[in-house]
């Protein structure tokens, strides 16, 4: 029984996040989430079917050194006009594997399957914010280019 106690309180963690994340609002990042809570946040946005609002999700999680490179929002969302990042506008499914975690860095194998049915898989890394009003936080610095795999079946 105590065994069968974590994977609940994960499984409870995953249904309040997807229905808060079916809302409208854009979920503001905490230090109460973990790296791959952050990696599901954004994708749960992405998902949406809203596009804006998933990118704005996307970037509400993005690491403050990221935003200072790649914002202000405006110009942030030109990146997923590019062909290596519109297919997360296009996201039907995904699935999200930890590769490595090193308690301030942790690396994400995400897989995702479009509309059209190609699957591509990123590297998506989480850091924790170490200075600031942010400190502590789970947030994006990094999501790689794509590797298109195949057509779905």
């Amino acid at each position: 029984m105590i065994k069968k106690l974590p994977i609940f309180i994960m499984c409870l963690v995953v249904i309040l996040l997807i229905k808060q994340a079916t809302s409208k609002d854009i979920i503001s990042p905490s230090s109460a989430f973990s790296s791959q809570e952050v990696i599901e946040i954004q994708l749960l946005g992405l998902q949406s079917g809203d596009p804006q609002r998933g990118i704005e999700q996307v970037w509400a999680f993005a690491h403050p050194a990221n935003k200072q490179a790649t914002g202000p929002l405006p110009r942030f969302k030109m990146l997923f006009e590019l062909p290596a990042y519109s297919p997360l506008l296009e996201l039907q499914n995904y699935s999200v594997d930890l590769i490595e975690d090193t308690g301030l860095v942790s690396q994400y194998l995400i897989s995702i399957v479009t509309n059209d049915g190609i699957s591509y898989d990123y590297l998506w890394v989480v850091e924790k914010v170490l200075t600031g009003e942010q400190a502590g936080f789970w947030m994006t610095t990094m999501v790689s280019s794509p590797r298109q795999m195949r057509r779905a079946s």
